[in-house]
């Protein structure tokens, strides 16, 4: 029977054995590398996929602005929104396609148009079931708006201060 020196020696000699060294796991930092670069990789997609729609809602936009800017024209000249229909504003901005406000948009450089004396409102297609709305009433500012139905008797209805 070992007596209690030879007990602690080899208890000493247990303890000062270095313990043996286990590889770390870098499990934790694959797992969130590949989840920011699969994230990454899902935004550019939707980016990409995306651009033809960011650029019709531009396109449509400035469409709009080019129409107030001939309606605005009309009023400042006659005082009122009536002349503004599709052939007053053909002749004072004839890069535009004007139609009434039940006629179907064809392209996005077609404008659908409501006038009355004191109120004008226009609508433009960006894609089917997409329509940006514009409404203007005399000496008030600019209201904005967007919907699925494109005349521009709903686009009399818009009442939003920004698209």
């Amino acid at each position: 029977m070992p007596d209690d020196d030879e007990v602690l020696r080899a208890y000493e000699d247990e303890l000062s054995q270095p313990e043996p060294v286990r590889p770390r796991s870098n499990r934790g930092f694959w797992i969130v590398a590949g989840t920011i670069v699969i994230a990454g990789i899902v935004l550019v997609v939707e980016i990409v996929a995306n651009r033809d729609i960011k650029d019709s809602i531009g396109h449509a936009q400035f469409t709009l602005r080019t129409a107030q800017a001939a309606a605005e024209a009309i009023e400042a000249a006659s005082g009122s929104f009536a002349a503004a229909t599709p052939e007053g504003l053909a002749e004072q901005d004839p890069s535009l396609t004007y139609v009434g406000s039940d006629e179907p948009s064809r392209s996005l450089d077609t404008v659908r148009v409501a006038a009355t004396p004191i109120e004008w409102a226009a609508a433009v297609q960006t894609r089917p079931g997409a329509c940006f709305y514009l409404h203007l009433r005399v000496g008030e500012d600019p209201l904005y708006g967007f919907g699925t139905e494109c005349t521009g008797a709903v686009a009399l209805e818009a009442v939003d201060p920004r698209w």
